[in-house]
């Protein structure tokens, strides 16, 4: 079961894709992001990561129990949302100029291009997964805002969020969008 939510800044942005699901591009996905998704998922002690983040932090525990305890994360959902995060602004058409202040500085429709794409990740992780023996059940999240746009998926667990999922709103400067796929 696909499960999509968002706030009221998402929503209005993709008000256009709201009857239709997950979006497609048109074209091809940036090589270094297709490969990212080739290189699959990994289960780490019941985490999963992009095969292609394993060595993601050398200095980092290779084990997820220690990783999280060495790192400062606090659970498991905080590990896999660590390793599996990435800017979309980096595999994405979108211009991004550098402010007088030294900030980046990412226009509306580029926005919505970076949760569109994002999106499209989505639905690619939640393939890899649906392809494991035992699917566990995945929440992949969406954030764009006029600074960057991030990817990030961890597997459901109970007690663990990384986001508030009650409370969407409480995120005003950014445009979110949380998938869930349970098996």
């Amino acid at each position: 079961m696909l499960t999509i939510r968002m706030n009221e800044a998402a929503a209005t942005a993709l008000q256009p894709l709201a009857a239709t699901g997950l979006p497609t591009l048109s074209g091809t996905l940036d090589q270094d992001l297709q490969n990212l998704l080739a290189s699959g998922v990994t289960d780490n002690e019941g985490a999963l990561i992009f095969t292609a983040h394993t060595d993601r932090w050398p200095a980092a525990p290779a084990s997820a129990s220690d990783a999280v305890a060495t790192m400062g994360w606090q659970d498991l959902t905080g590990y896999e949302c660590n390793y599996n995060s990435f800017h979309l602004e980096d595999y994405a058409p979108v211009q991004v100029t550098i402010r007088d202040d030294g900030q980046p500085q990412i226009r509306t429709g580029d926005q919505v291009v970076l949760l569109r794409l994002g999106m499209v990740v989505a639905d690619a992780v939640l393939g890899l997964v649906r392809a494991l023996p035992q699917p566990p059940a995945v929440r992949c999240i969406i954030l764009a805002n006029d600074t960057n746009g991030t990817f990030r998926f961890h597997r459901i667990r109970p007690g663990e969020d990384w986001i508030d999922l009650a409370d969407l709103e409480r995120y005003p400067s950014e445009m979110t969008v949380v998938v869930d796929s349970q098996p």
